[in-house]
C-alpha cells in the first residue's frame, strides 16, 4: 500500500469512528484479524486467504429483538470520489465483509464476548463507503446500486451500506436534534411485536438500532421533564402523499404518549409548504393528534425556523 493510500485509509477510519461515535456505537474493538476458515473459497489472489482484517467491530444488546445480541462487523472505505459505474467495486466490498462475517460466527474472538448471555445472536455487516467529494459527481451509491445481483455463492443475514448521503444524513439529524431540543435525545424503540415484553421493554437508546444505519427515516424521542416529543427525521424531500404516510405513521408510534410531534426534512420553506400542510391535516379525523404536528426542516436557514 501508498503512503497515500496508507493515510487516506487511515482518515477515513478516523472519520468512521467519528460517526460511530456519534450514534452510540463507542466501545468498539479496532483493526483485529479474524482467521479465515475458508482459505481458498476466500482467496482474493491465487494463494489460500489467512485472515480477515476487520476495521471495527461492535455488540450490544438488541432492544428491537428480546434475548438477542447483535454482532456488527464495521468496514471503512474512503476514496477521492465514487466510480461512475460503482456496481462491481461494491460487489467486491459486499464479498470481503460477507466473508468475513462466515468465518466470524467461527471464530475465537466471537466466543471471547461475555458481556450479553443472549440465547439469539445477529451477525450483521456494515460497509462505510465514503468519498471525499473531490468532484461532487454524485453522493448516493445506493441509488446506483438499485440492479444489483448477488452472487448466489454469499451467504450472509444482513450487510447495510452507508454512502456520502446517508453518513451525512445520520451526522445533520443527530446534531440538529442535540443542538435544537432541550432535554434527553435518544433513538425511538417502536414495538415491533418482537420486543414487547413489558419487563424489559425500553421506548429509547443512546445506541442506534443497526437496522436504523441507512433508514430513511431516523426516528428519536426527545424528553423535557413532562413533556415526550417523536422527531422523524426524513432524508427524502418534502411531497405531499409522502407527508400523510408519515403522519400516519407518527399516529401509529406514538400511541397516545407524545405531546408534540416533529417531521422533518432537508428542505421546508413554511412560505411555500405552510398551506399545503394545513390543507392535509384537515383530512385527518383526530385532529387533537395533528395539531400535535409541526413540519419543518433539520437543515434551518434563515427563512425558515421551526
Amino acid at each position: 500500500m501508498s503512503e497515500i493510500s496508507k493515510k487516506r485509509g487511515e482518515f477515513g477510519e478516523e472519520v468512521v469512528k467519528n460517526l460511530l461515535s456519534l450514534v452510540g456505537w463507542k466501545s468498539l474493538l479496532t483493526g483485529r484479524d479474524i482467521p479465515c476458515i475458508k482459505p481458498m473459497d476466500h482467496r482474493i489472489s491465487n494463494k489460500g486467504r489467512n485472515i480477515h482484517g476487520i476495521d471495527f467491530i461492535f455488540q450490544y444488546e438488541s432492544l428491537l429483538f428480546k434475548d438477542t445480541q447483535e454482532f456488527i462487523l464495521i468496514s471503512s472505505k474512503y476514496n477521492d470520489e465514487y466510480s461512475s459505474n460503482p456496481v462491481s467495486k461494491f460487489k467486491s466490498h459486499l464479498r470481503d465483509i460477507a466473508n468475513a462475517l462466515e468465518c466470524f460466527k467461527k471464530s475465537n474472538l466471537k466466543n471471547q464476548f461475555s458481556a450479553f448471555a443472549k440465547n439469539n445472536k445477529n451477525y450483521t455487516g456494515v460497509i462505510f463507503w465514503i468519498d471525499n467529494g473531490k468532484d461532487n459527481t454524485y453522493d448516493d451509491v445506493v441509488e446506483r446500486l438499485a440492479d444489483l445481483r448477488i452472487e448466489d455463492d454469499l451467504e450472509f443475514d444482513s450487510i447495510y451500506l452507508v454512502d456520502n448521503r446517508r453518513a451525512g444524513f445520520l451526522f445533520d439529524t443527530i446534531n440538529f436534534s442535540n443542538h435544537f431540543f432541550d432535554g434527553k435525545v435518544e433513538f425511538f424503540i417502536p414495538n415491533t411485536g418482537h420486543n414487547d415484553t413489558i419487563s424489559t421493554r425500553q421506548t429509547s437508546s443512546s445506541v442506534l438500532p443497526v437496522q436504523y444505519i441507512n433508514s430513511s427515516i431516523l426516528p428519536f424521542k426527545i424528553t423535557q421533564e413532562t413533556l415526550e416529543i417523536l422527531v422523524l427525521n426524513v432524508i427524502d424531500g418534502f411531497e405531499e402523499d409522502y407527508l400523510r404516510r408519515l403522519i400516519s405513521l407518527s399516529h401509529n408510534l406514538t400511541a397516545g404518549w407524545a405531546n408534540k410531534i416533529y417531521i422533518l426534512f432537508p428542505k421546508f420553506n413554511k412560505d411555500l409548504h405552510g398551506d399545503i400542510v394545513d390543507q392535509i391535516k384537515l383530512e385527518f379525523l383526530d385532529q387533537s393528534f395533528v395539531q400535535k404536528i409541526i413540519v419543518g426542516s433539520f437543515m434551518e436557514d434563515f427563512r425558515n425556523v421551526t
